[in-house]
C-alpha cells in the first residue's frame, strides 16, 4: 500500500482518487509520518457512500405511486414538486 503525506492528498485528491479507481490499489494518508487515514475505492456501485440516483421518468413514477396510494387527502394537491422530492428521499 502506497503512503502519501495529507498536503500532498489535498493538493492532488482528484488525480489520486482517479488513480485509485483504475488501479484498485489503497492508499495510506499519513500526518507527520502517522498513518491518519486510508483512502480506497467503493466496493461496489451500490455502496452505501453514494446515493441511489433515479431517472427522472422513475422519479416521477414513484412520485405517481406514492400519490395513488394515499387515501384523498385535499393536502396533497398543494404539494410542491420540491415537497415531493423531500418527501421521497425521507
Amino acid at each position: 500500500m502506497r503512503e502519501i503525506g495529507i498536503l500532498e492528498a489535498k493538493t492532488n485528491l482528484s488525480a489520486l482518487i482517479t488513480q485509485i479507481e483504475a488501479e484498485g490499489e489503497a492508499v495510506l494518508i499519513t500526518r507527520h509520518g502517522k498513518p491518519v487515514a486510508k483512502l480506497s475505492a467503493a466496493t461496489s456501485r451500490e455502496s452505501p457512500l453514494r446515493p441511489r440516483k433515479l431517472a427522472a421518468e422513475d422519479l416521477a413514477e414513484r412520485f405517481r405511486r406514492l400519490r395513488e396510494s394515499q387515501p384523498d387527502n385535499p393536502e396533497l394537491d398543494s404539494l410542491t414538486w420540491d415537497d415531493l422530492k423531500k418527501m421521497a428521499r425521507e
